[in-house]
């Protein structure tokens, strides 16, 4: 396993994954990420989002043992708690870093009570794990319509309607797609075992969750010919549309396989956790779950709640 792995670009850039763990979280390790990118051409260090606030001190150890001691950028695919609870203490540290967000999501950067209150409303003890974000000034973000050298925003609203996806032209194209493409965990790299080319791939969405807008994401996603496409949760793949394709059936298929389970149970209360283990024992992007270490596990449980509540809320809106 690596807690930080490096993948050069070219001459010109490198791109690095770093690893945010939270210790007294079950399996909250090889989970939450950043990603560095190191653009030797612009002379540019640019960071794709910046995770909880709990987790400031191990990136910023990164970052410095990596020999950075500015970040001009950072970009960020959303306002969620895991990607950008820590910006205002990382902020703090590299004060002359100028963010760019989507502008749904700057106000609860802002003023981020809110952002806080919902969370530990929905998340509870993992919330306060992530701990509690603090306001950053309106001075820190660039404006909306800023354009960037070799940087390019693409909305990606489904697993959140403020998300972005960055594509950075490093001599290869570099899609960092946040959550707009799942969340993918290969064996060997994202948790312990052989390094055999299994992975789980697992859709992202939360309540309130839109699958049209996700499949509209997806095909935006589709159409940029990217060399690499780098996840939120967790690592990369070089095989970008095949894991696009993927989650697009992926999505489809939870959908349908739900839509079948909600009419066997017509009249019947719905059991969250129940319609999780249809789904499992039916996903083949599922099964290597039982294959996991205990504590992801339990760590992955809960986020397929998650998703499964943000279709079951979904449905309840379209049937």
């Amino acid at each position: 396993m690596h807690d930080r792995f490096t993948l050069n670009i070219g001459e010109g850039a490198n791109i690095t994954l770093i690893d945010l763990p939270i210790d007294n979280l079950p399996g909250f390790h090889h989970f939450l990420s950043s990603w560095l990118i190191v653009d030797k051409t612009l002379d540019r260090v640019s960071l794709v989002d910046v995770g909880p606030a709990s987790t400031v001190p191990v990136l910023v150890k990164n970052i410095e043992e990596l020999g950075i001691s500015k970040l001009d950028l950072i970009l960020l695919t959303h306002v969620h708690l895991d990607h950008s609870g820590g910006l205002g203490q990382l902020l703090e540290v590299f004060g002359s870093a100028r963010v760019l967000v989507h502008p749904k999501g700057k106000k609860h950067l802002v003023n981020p009570d809110r952002l806080w209150k919902s969370s530990v409303d929905v998340l509870g003890d993992v919330a306060l794990a992530y701990g509690r974000p603090i306001p950053v000034s309106e001075s820190c973000f660039l404006p909306e319509d800023v354009g960037l050298d070799r940087i390019a925003k693409i909305e990606t609203p489904g697993h959140a309607s403020h998300h972005y996806s960055f594509l950075c032209d490093l001599e290869l194209k570099v899609l960092f797609a946040g959550e707009a493409a799942g969340t993918y965990y290969k064996r060997g790299f994202a948790y312990p075992g052989i390094s055999d080319g299994t992975f789980i791939l697992r859709p992202a969405t939360p309540p309130k969750f839109y699958l049209d807008s996700a499949l509209s994401s997806i095909k935006k996603l589709k159409a940029l010919g990217a060399d690499y496409m780098c996840y939120a949760h967790f690592g990369y793949t070089d095989e970008v549309n095949k894991f696009l394709d993927l989650e697009e059936r992926q999505l489809l298929h939870w959908n349908d396989l739900i839509l079948d389970y909600l009419s066997d149970h017509q009249g019947l209360s719905v059991d969250p956790e129940d319609v999780a283990y249809y789904l499992i024992e039916r996903d083949p992007l599922l099964s290597d779950f039982s294959h996991l270490p205990e504590d992801i596990k339990i760590r992955e449980m809960g986020n397929i709640l998650s998703s499964v509540n943000g279709f079951l809320d979904y449905l309840s809106k379209t049937i």
